[in-house]
């Protein structure tokens, strides 16, 4: 796999946990009428105790776009995978322990060429503390990974009002700071305050942005592994070949 779509995918999360808040909590009764920085605070919350939720987005840097679906719990189980257009597919799992990555030809292929091909096809590549792929993962980690909040109130917060998402009346909010950039934060108004969506907004016409949505809250993730002769170690697609 491309080692640069690697690293900007797993920035997704990192760059969208910029949108803060902290304190607040519970229910979003009338969140339209409440403050930008309660709702998001609220929406912060109502994250951060959530013990699953689906993550559907995209992501488009320079003319390439990313797609990927992510469904991940809070004990660091999760399920996904992702399109990186003409680059090629992949699926993500990890559970018990293990961090497995499944690449299709295209990605095996940037990876280490026709060997690599070979030997990975069908196959489950494990993922280890350091390995070039491990970044993408980070879609796994909602608890030391804060997609919707970080506790830093060094940034400016406001309502642009109400609107719907995915069919939900959501109240729309805009987090900037010097740093991180802008992010559109959309949380819902009726029931738990649980965010909806978070979106880049997009720059003097510019199609690059990242948007995800939220979903499936607090729904069971079911990882399985595959069998043992399905998985083999990510590092041994880079070593070289040994004997005839």
């Amino acid at each position: 796999m491309s080692i640069k779509r690697a690293a900007v995918v797993g920035a997704i999360v990192l760059a969208v946990g910029s949108v803060a808040g902290c304190g607040g909590g519970g229910k979003a009764e009338d969140a339209a009428s409440l403050s930008a920085g309660t709702v998001l605070a609220k929406g912060h919350k109502e994250f951060a105790q959530a013990t699953s939720v689906k993550i559907t987005g995209s992501e488009v840097d320079g003319g390439q776009k990313t797609t990927f679906t992510v469904s991940a719990a809070a004990n660091g189980d999760c399920t996904g995978s992702f399109d990186f257009g003409d680059q090629g597919k992949a699926e993500v799992l990890r559970t018990a322990g293990q961090t497995l990555f499944k690449e299709d030809d295209r990605l095996l292929a940037k990876l280490g060429g026709a060997k690599a091909v070979a030997a990975g096809k069908d196959r489950w590549l494990r993922i280890k503390a350091g390995d070039d792929l491990e970044t993408v993962t980070t879609f796994c980690d909602l608890k030391s990974t804060p997609v919707f909040g970080d506790g830093d109130w060094y940034k400016q917060v406001t309502s642009e009002g109400v609107t719907t998402v995915n069919g939900q009346k959501v109240a729309s909010i805009l987090v900037t700071s010097q740093k991180d950039g802008s992010f559109n934060g959309y949380v819902a108004t009726d029931g738990p305050a649980r965010p909806v969506r978070v979106e880049s907004p997009h720059v003097d016409g510019s199609a690059d942005g990242t948007t995800m949505d939220f979903s499936d809250y607090d729904a069971p993730v079911t990882v399985q592994l595959p069998p043992a002769d399905q998985i083999i170690d990510l590092a041994s697609l880079k070593q070289p070949a040994t004997g005839s």
